[in-house]
């Protein structure tokens, strides 16, 4: 490119700057994507896992047993997430009361009831999931492991 040409208000002399003064910047790419762009991803996290962007600030997932375990976990809990959506789509449906407005409706049983119910079904669900967990190696329910209620 032609050196560029200004001529100054005050002094009337012409000026140059050549092209070669222009910095020039490397990208590169990652060889998978990451959780914040450029990052580098911890070693145990080596992009075999479905979802696995190298997020793991707290190295909970060092332990390969564990991080089976945490998986399992969070594919659990994505259950009962669309479990919870399927509830909230039926009482819309049927014209129950909306989700949002149940702490404000008046109930049979008490607040501290319905907790300690609460408590002790997930409790008896925790525990039995985490006994499948440790005879097969994989999540369910009750009894049913791999929970897989499509197939």
């Amino acid at each position: 490119m032609a050196a560029l040409m200004q001529r100054t208000a005050l002094s009337g002399r012409v000026a140059t700057r050549s092209a070669a003064a222009r910095s020039s910047t490397v990208v590169r790419a990652v060889s998978r994507p990451t959780w914040y762009p450029g990052a580098t991803p911890p070693s145990h996290l080596d992009g075999t896992m479905l979802g696995d962007y190298g997020f793991d600030p707290l190295r909970l997932g060092v332990n390969p047993e564990n991080l089976k375990w945490y998986r399992a976990g969070e594919i659990y809990n994505g259950q009962w997430a669309m479990a919870a959506v399927a509830g909230i789509l039926f009482t819309d449906l049927v014209g129950l009361p909306k989700f949002w407005e149940a702490g404000a409706q008046s109930y049979p049983l008490s607040l501290p009831v319905l907790a300690a119910i609460e408590i002790a079904v997930f409790a008896v669900l925790e525990t039995k999931r985490y006994e499948g967990y440790k005879k097969t190696g994989e999540s369910g329910v009750l009894n049913s492991f791999p929970f897989d209620p499509i197939n």
